[in-house]
């Protein structure tokens, strides 16, 4: 009997579709659930003069789903660098690593392979991209994470070729710990054009969700092919940030919403040491904001919550403490990994 015990997964940067990079143990990543799906569309004869389909032939390959993981200080870094789609090597200071994940205008050339070991056999995907993720978390909980995947194809235990049952069996899980915990964070707005975020522009909700979709298309290409040709994208990226607040005590952001008042916003976590002076830590910002809804409904007796919607936009002027953003989110990741995770 297979069970979730046994399962692990690894995933890396690939340098061709359709091809599969070699996955190693430097590769894994842990995950909480995978609904992953292949299905082949089946195109029936529906010409006249039959009483019942009696032929269809085999048409495209659609493959895909969510890949789900409590959010870690390190591990998650390629996923997260597929997602924005801009990474490089990470600057250093000490043993720390500090990994500037940035949000480009599209994701060409940016796909890894990805593969599952689920006890009993080997799912592998040679081509994966990343076409959307979630982050979020709520008070006293670790965040959890997120990822929308659009895959080229589905090899089943794969026994020749690159990534066999004998390779992923062979990769050792990595090791549990550095999840982000939500009490580590914090919280500070304030107008865009006000000056750089500090400890006086905190806020404290008990509840966050941070989204983007990338929406990118499935093509599907003449000479003999039934799978995708790599993704491209199909429209403007959506990126939203929603915070909760147990209660409502202030009329801040829906005089906001009514002003059109446009914020920024950094949210941070810093969790255990690596060294001296150095902790892991995470770092998301934001700076341009649009909030779209704020609510204060009332439910008989209970709490007035108080929730508020926000759209995460480009800025065409620099914000202060934030030089040198312009896309709508960027992410620093500070752990001991050293490499790039797009390498």
């Amino acid at each position: 009997m297979s069970t979730g015990k046994e399962a692990k997964a690894a995933i890396k940067k690939a340098a061709s579709w359709s091809t599969p990079a070699e996955l190693a143990s430097g590769d894994a990543i842990l995950f909480t659930t995978e609904k992953i799906n292949r299905t082949r569309e089946h195109l029936p004869d529906d010409s006249a003069g039959q009483a019942f389909h009696q032929d269809a032939e085999c048409g495209a390959i659609t493959c895909g789903g969510d890949l789900s993981a409590y959010l870690r200080y390190q591990g998650l870094e390629v996923l997260l660098a597929l997602a924005l789609g801009q990474a490089g090597v990470p600057a250093a200071a000490g043993g720390a690593y500090t990994h500037s994940l940035r949000l480009a205008s599209g994701l060409g050339g940016v796909f890894g392979t990805l593969g599952i070991f689920k006890g009993f056999s080997v799912h592998e995907y040679p081509s994966v991209k990343v076409d959307g993720f979630s982050i979020g978390g709520e008070a006293g909980k670790p965040l959890t994470a997120s990822f929308s995947l659009i895959c080229d194809d589905l090899n089943v235990n794969t026994v020749s070729g690159v990534n066999t049952t004998t390779v992923l069996a062979a990769i050792a899980a990595p090791a549990p710990g550095n999840r982000v915990l939500f009490r580590q964070g914090q919280f500070w707005i304030n107008d865009a054009a006000a000056g750089a975020l500090g400890e006086a522009h905190a806020v404290h909700p008990n509840r966050f969700s941070l989204s983007c979709k990338r929406k990118l298309s499935r093509d599907y290409l003449a000479g003999g092919q039934d799978r995708i040709a790599e993704p491209a994208g199909a429209g403007f990226p959506e990126l939203s940030l929603t915070l909760e607040f147990p209660t409502y005590t202030s009329d801040t952001f829906l005089n906001d919403l009514g002003a059109d008042t446009r914020k920024k916003m950094r949210i941070a976590f810093t969790g255990g040491p690596i060294e001296s002076g150095h902790d892991h830590a995470l770092e998301i910002l934001l700076p341009h904001l649009v909030i779209t809804n704020a609510s204060a409904a009332v439910d008989k007796a209970g709490k007035i919550a108080h929730p508020i919607t926000m759209e995460c936009l480009a800025t065409s002027v620099e914000r202060a403490g934030m030089e040198g953003l312009s896309a709508p989110l960027a992410l620093n990741l500070t752990n001991t990994r050293a490499t790039d995770p797009l390498a």
